[in-house]
């Protein structure tokens, strides 16, 4: 079982796909070629769910519900950037985690995140229905 005040550090080094630029898709859209928002919630999430494997039952997994995220500062590619997830507690059927990244040059974001416990079948499932409308 996961303790509170339980952590663990996920490292990734800022690859071309990483990057805000490669979100560009319209005509017109111009992005920095800096680590890049939702990549930084990728390792975020994956840094979470990391100290959530215990937590599980075989056919379950964890799911993000709810981040509040600051991105503080750019990252360059093919620079290391790592988050380091702290377990706070569960809040009901939430576990809540305080997430700090942080590259060579200092802090690049700070995060509190809430995941949940779910069933992969199931949720699969209900994605299922909601993509037959």
């Amino acid at each position: 079982m996961i303790e509170p005040g339980q952590a663990a550090t996920l490292t990734h080094t800022v690859a071309a796909a990483d990057l805000a630029s490669a979100h560009a898709h319209a005509a017109g859209e111009r992005y920095p070629d800096v680590l890049s928002t939702p990549a930084l919630l990728t390792l975020i999430e994956r840094a979470c769910a990391g100290l959530m494997h215990d937590a599980l039952r075989d056919g379950q997994l964890s799911v993000g519900v709810t981040t509040h995220l600051s991105h503080l500062a750019p990252t360059p590619p093919g620079i290391d950037v790592s988050a380091t997830a702290t377990f706070r507690g569960v809040e009901g059927a939430l576990y809540w985690f305080d997430i700090v990244a942080a590259d060579a040059g200092g802090p690049v974001g700070t995060a509190s995140h809430a995941r949940a416990i779910v069933d992969r079948a199931a949720i699969e499932a209900r994605a299922s229905k909601r993509g037959a409308r």
